[in-house]
């Protein structure tokens, strides 16, 4: 298999609590590509200055893309670290631009959803797979024995 592969049965250490964050845009009207793509473009580098800041509290994110837009599944340490970044200034910058530009038009949707995962209320499996998800923000484990179903991997 690729060198990102590992092959067999591996799970994910979610040992604390942490916050999923599910954020992404869908495109209304296609052909209003000046109202989607700078929508689509500020993605870019607020993703890049959170890979390159960990203080901030980002852990990972993954891409999801569909004929009609980009979904991102982004794994948070906590809720207050999450609303730091919403109020800081490149976010605040991106939002304003949505704002001015697109508002309530109905070319380009965006939307996110937030949930809070507390310790052990969660669990996950990945076979023959690269680091994905929750095990590329967390950690990434062999699956013991005691381990081996959903059940022993979740401890709420």
């Amino acid at each position: 298999m690729g060198k990102n592969i590992f092959d067999g049965r591996f799970t994910a250490n979610t040992e604390e609590s942490l916050v999923l964050f599910i954020i992404g845009m869908r495109i209304n009207k296609f052909f209003s590509f000046t109202k989607w793509v700078p929508v689509f473009q500020a993605m870019g580098p607020m993703i890049k200055e959170l890979y390159q800041n960990p203080e901030l509290g980002f852990r990972h994110t993954e891409f999801l893309f569909s004929w009609r837009g980009v979904t991102l599944i982004q794994y948070w340490r906590s809720f207050d670290d999450l609303e730091a970044y919403a109020h800081g200034n490149t976010h605040a910058v991106a939002w304003k631009n949505f704002n001015q530009k697109i508002k309530d038009d109905g070319s380009v949707g965006i939307y996110h959803e937030t949930y809070i995962i507390e310790k052990g209320a969660s669990e996950a499996i990945y076979n023959n797979m690269p680091k994905f998800g929750l095990s590329k923000a967390t950690s990434h484990l062999p699956v013991a024995s005691k381990k081996d179903s959903a059940r022993s991997r979740i401890s709420k």
